[in-house]
């Protein structure tokens, strides 16, 4: 016994709702089955009026009426909004526009905070130096400067002079002969 389809299943066919592997199964049956065919003709049919019935129930406007209607569209004074943009157009926008993306370009660096410094400042380096030589002042890593002390125009001493510690000058060792040490 062959199992028929029900009228919902061969609405869903006429308009193309089926899945593809139903869609053949339906046409294989219709190819056999006659009163499935005979519904499916019965629900095209009645589709195909209702659209005849659609159709000619449309009503065209009359002539005068349209002519009406465009005499009013082509009449009809153009908003405010539609006058600036009008009057806005690519010679005055195409310039602004110019002008802002220069602007945005050149200011953009101006309105980011610039990064801070990676690293330490030297100016660590000598605080942390001074402070050394502050505390000891022969200790390692500090380099006290000798200078003749009959001198006042600070230059190196060149004899076996008294030597003295100059806090300013702390960070260089100097012998009596000029050289460093």
């Amino acid at each position: 016994m062959t199992t028929h389809y029900d009228r919902e299943t061969l609405i869903d066919y006429l308009h193309g709702a089926l899945t593809p592997e139903a869609d053949a199964a339906l046409f294989a049956h219709l190819e056999t089955c006659a009163s499935c065919n005979a519904v499916y003709d019965e629900e095209a049919a009645l589709g195909e009026a209702l659209r005849r019935a659609a159709r000619a129930d449309e009503l065209e406007f009359p002539s005068m009426i349209k002519a009406k209607v465009w005499d009013a569209v082509r009449h009809q004074q153009p908003s405010w909004i539609e006058r600036l943009r009008t009057s806005w157009g690519p010679r005055i926008a195409v310039p602004i526009a110019a002008a802002l993306a220069i602007a945005a370009y050149v200011g953009t660096p101006y309105l980011r905070q610039p990064a801070a410094a990676v690293g330490v400042e030297a100016a660590y380096y000598l605080d942390v130096h001074n402070a050394e030589a502050q505390q000891n002042p022969f200790g390692p890593g500090v380099a006290p400067a000798v200078y003749s002390s009959d001198t006042q125009d600070r230059s190196p001493a060149s004899s076996s002079a008294a030597s003295y510690i100059d806090t300013a000058d702390a960070a260089t060792l100097v012998d009596a002969d000029g050289a460093f040490r």
